[in-house]
């Protein structure tokens, strides 16, 4: 039986390090750390572990750190993970078994669920990484930034060999949280801008930097870039389809919906199969209020499925409630109600953390019936969160200004910002005043969650306001409450 070595790169992980090494907990022979400067727990729980850990001081290059930690590995094979990162219950038995099934592998793709915090939900991007391989010192990371090994897998000498499995980790590196702690947004940006002074001409690591101005709202140097590789792009190159992917919805933030179009056309034909580019298709044509073009695209992404990975890296639910959800979006625009009503319940049944997709789902029956027998049906569809279904209808029954039973549910509900929200919104529209004040007292001592009901309880009131402007446009009192409301909230 082959062994294996966990190697890991750390520094302040007490967050996240014991769930990491307890989900490879008999699977893997020995623990490497390289720690670059921990001031927490970190080593105290890697000790717990049974780590071997060293300490060395932090270079901005993170293949040095990655190639430091295998110099340290004595097993057969090596799985590298990072501290925020956890071994899937698919992936523990996944791993033996790829070892077992193919004994003359160098190396193993696996999978990577990277979550990303979403509307209403927790989203997930996969992606497929070598990240268990022969402990071959010829086997060495490149790359300061988003670090590669496949290459000199596929190098060395003699070739190596890599093998797709069913390998799972799921990564929770990209949480908004967890970005704003870590300060990842700077220290990989300046990484990206150093690497390109060395590299000038090397298009993957373009990309990268291109990724890291759009993860910082840079939209306009992230399009500078992303120009620039498209001009020299090599369409076989591994990371190519998803620099398109990139690319295009970074054209779309920007606004630039031809120059989108264009590039989705060029995109479509090198990579037909790619369904996250015939979704993007149809968000261009739900741009341009084409709701039925959007439509066709969307049911598309379902009859195609998920696309091949390999080559791809894919959002989760393109296929499935993404594309049910736009389709709700679709409907509604062109006023069919019902059919808005059945794709939005589809979204949430494929994916229940799918808040949105009950929201909207429900505004739907709301608007047109409260009886008990609607908020029976609602209730059997928010049972599919499992324990969050008195937040869904209390939310739900909240913004369909069925404000007392709303407060049955919210107070029922854990307390989540969003509950706590919408239950401020519930006391303030009830006038329960004591109720009010000591709720923000305990969950809202900076008034954040109070400004946003300000600010929503301002919008529905202007936009009432608006209403009665279209319907009497000659109304001088509308008009004078009009310039009055705006004012008081300036």
């Amino acid at each position: 039986m082959c062994s294996i070595s966990l190697c890991m790169i750390v520094r302040d992980e007490e967050d996240f390090l014991a769930e990491c090494l307890r989900s490879v907990e008999g699977i893997v022979d020995e623990i490497v750390l390289v720690d670059t400067g921990s001031t927490d727990c970190t080593l105290d729980i890697a000790r717990q572990f049974g780590a071997r850990y060293y300490s060395v001081a932090w270079t901005p290059d993170f293949s040095k750190m990655r190639n430091l930690s295998l110099h340290f590995a004595t097993k057969d094979y090596i799985l590298v993970l990072d501290a925020d990162e956890v071994l899937t219950l698919k992936g523990c038995a996944s791993i033996r078994r790829s070892l077992e099934e193919f004994p003359n592998a160098d190396a193993f793709f696996v999978h990577i669920l990277n979550q990303t915090d979403g509307e209403g939900m927790i989203e997930v991007e996969e992606s497929l990484n070598v990240r268990l391989f022969r402990n071959n010192p010829q086997y060495r990371y490149q790359g300061a930034l988003h670090e590669q090994i496949a290459e000199s897998i596929l190098h060395a000498n003699p070739p190596g060999v890599i093998f797709d499995s069913d390998i799972e980790l799921l990564h929770r590196g990209y949480l908004k949280n967890v970005v704003l702690k870590k300060h990842k947004k700077k220290r990989n940006l300046d990484i990206a801008l150093r690497e390109i002074k060395l590299h000038p001409e090397d298009g993957f690591r373009m990309f990268n930097l291109g990724v890291e101005y759009v993860r910082d709202r840079q939209l306009d140097q992230a399009l500078s870039v992303f120009h620039a590789v498209h001009e020299k792009v090599n369409p076989s190159a591994l990371w190519v389809s998803r620099f398109y992917k990139v690319y295009i919805s970074t054209l779309m933030q920007a606004g630039k919906w031809e120059e989108a179009d264009q590039v989705l056309e060029e995109a479509v034909k090198l990579f037909p199969d790619y369904t996250d580019l015939v979704y993007l298709k149809g968000v261009y044509y739900s741009q341009r209020g084409e709701w039925i073009l959007a439509l066709q695209h969307y049911a598309t992404c379902i009859e195609m499925g998920d696309p091949p990975i390999p080559p791809y890296t894919i959002e989760k639910g393109i296929s499935s409630y993404r594309a049910y959800f736009a389709m709700g979006y679709s409907f509604g625009a062109i006023g069919k109600i019902a059919e808005a009503a059945v794709a939005y319940r589809q979204a949430f049944e494929q994916n229940p953390s799918f808040t949105q997709a009950f929201l909207r789902f429900s505004n739907f029956l709301l608007r047109e019936d409260t009886s008990n027998a609607t908020l029976d049906y609602l209730r059997s569809i928010a049972a599919l969160s499992g324990g969050n279904q008195f937040a869904l209808l209390g939310i739900s029954l909240a913004l369909s200004d069925q404000f007392e039973q709303a407060k049955e549910y919210l107070e029922r509900a854990e307390r989540t910002s969003d509950v706590v929200e919408h239950l401020i919104l519930t006391y303030v529209c009830l006038d329960e005043r004591e109720s009010l004040r000591e709720l923000l007292e305990q969950y809202d001592p900076e008034g954040e969650l109070q400004a946003r009901v300000q600010r929503y309880l301002f919008e529905r009131g202007r936009k009432m306001i608006h209403l009665g402007i279209e319907k009497f446009p000659e109304s001088s009192l509308l008009s004078k409450l009009k310039e009055e409301y705006e004012k008081g909230f300036r």
